[in-house]
């Protein structure tokens, strides 16, 4: 068989072994829809923020709060009360805003197996360190803004020095 030959057979299959861009954004989507994790607009109530702002105290008890709701009840739209609707994810695979995440962890947050490692609230970030089903020796950092939670980062996060 001639080269050219094969080459004809042959180069059109490769098209179909090309990549393809995929947006995380429809995989997210999909996931979520699938698992029946879609929640109406208003279904949902997020935190709103106050000024002035809350003392450091009364952000440590909300901390406690959202701890609480998040990891040990895994109660996620009580957890989300305590989050701001314009909630900014530093996660690269996620979108930005509370309900986009809300959609996301609804309907698998509560059957997780966690386990608490430590937590902390310190000049106006929330630190959660926690084994999950989707990982162990996870690290979440939350930062507060009004008496909400304002802005989440988990990828790389490491445990504040003292």
């Amino acid at each position: 068989m001639k080269f050219s030959t094969l080459l004809a057979a042959v180069a059109p299959l490769t098209v179909l072994a090309a990549p393809v861009a995929v947006e995380t954004e429809s995989i997210w989507a999909l996931a979520a829809r699938q698992a029946g994790q879609v929640n109406a607009p208003g279904d949902a109530k997020f935190c709103n923020k106050v000024d002035p702002a809350p003392s450091e105290e009364e952000i440590q008890a909300r901390h406690d709060k959202f701890v609480d709701a998040f990891l040990v009840k895994k109660d996620v739209k009580l957890a989300f009360t305590y989050i701001a609707p314009e909630y900014i994810n530093h996660n690269p695979m996620a979108q930005n805003g509370a309900q986009w995440a809300l959609n996301l962890l609804g309907g698998i947050w509560g059957g997780q197996n966690i386990r608490v490692r430590r937590t902390m609230y310190r000049d106006g970030m929330s630190y959660l360190n926690y084994d999950g089903s989707y990982g162990s020796n996870i690290i979440d950092r939350y930062r507060w803004e009004g008496g909400c939670i304002v802005e989440h980062w988990d990828a790389g996060e490491k445990w504040p020095a003292n």
